[in-house]
């Protein structure tokens, strides 16, 4: 354990620590854990490099050595039908964490990806189940240091190259964690709204024309609003329809989705 990591305050998300240099999947390790033992929740896993990293919709995460920083956190939500709002939430709370910390005027792109300057500089996937109890697992992977190249990662940038400057890795994870633990014990509190209202002030998706990709198949249109299930409205001619997961691509000037 890397006691720089460990939270100075008394919260919760934080004190049950594991860093590690390298992992296959923080979330993977998070979830074995469960298996094996009763673990408190806020209890987490960072690492430096993971092998075997995922995204959403089964894609791979690339996270590779000295470039990012890597967790995974459990909680237990009162009900399995919260992991949308969840995905939310955690993206509210990272967003918090980094405008904090950098500065800098980070967004988000329905529903969870971290946004700076047009590119992602983050993404997050939220895993539940109901064994042994009812139980979701947040990972969070992020683009911290050095640069993407932009013939190969026309879409990525990292906090450094967007222009964060003299940041720790201890920081950033302090500041997640803060957040994250804030926004949760208000979302129990005051129910789903006050995590919408969260996400639309930093949301870079709606008013723009959009393409999801998901279960509906593909839907274009104007993304017009999230309700209170978090699923994105796309305002088509036959009305407004509720996208609940997928791929979301934005319209650029030039008629590109990115």
């Amino acid at each position: 354990m890397n006691e720089e990591f460990i939270r100075e305050e008394q919260g919760w998300i934080g004190q049950d620590i594991t860093v590690l240099e390298t992992v296959g999947s923080t979330n993977q390790l998070l979830r074995e854990r469960l298996t094996r033992e009763n673990v408190p929740p806020g209890a987490a896993i960072l690492a430096f490099e993971q092998t075997q990293g995922r995204g959403r919709s089964g894609r791979n995460w690339l996270s590779p050595r000295g470039q990012g920083l890597y967790a995974s956190v459990v909680l237990y939500p009162p009900r399995i039908q919260h992991g949308g709002i969840l995905s939310l939430l955690a993206a509210v709370a990272l967003t918090d964490a980094i405008r904090e910390v950098t500065g800098l005027s980070a967004g988000l792109k329905w529903p969870n990806d971290g946004i700076l300057d047009g590119k992602k500089y983050s993404g997050i996937l939220v895993e539940a189940g109901t064994t042994p109890i009812l139980w979701a697992i947040v990972g969070m992977g992020i683009n911290v240091r050095g640069r993407f190249g932009a013939d190969q990662f026309p879409h990525a940038i990292t906090l450094e190259e967007a222009g964060a400057k003299n940041m720790s890795l201890e920081s950033l994870w302090q500041s997640i964690a803060h957040h994250l633990e804030a926004r949760y014990e208000r979302w129990l509190v005051e129910g789903n709204l006050s995590v919408i209202e969260a996400w639309r002030s930093y949301t870079v998706t709606l008013g723009k024309t959009v393409v999801a990709q998901g279960s509906l198949g593909t839907v274009t249109g104007m993304a017009e609003d999230v309700d209170e299930q978090g699923r994105l409205l796309i305002r088509q001619a036959s009305g407004l329809i509720p996208v609940s997961s997928g791929e979301v691509s934005i319209r650029a000037s030039d008629g590109s989705y990115a």
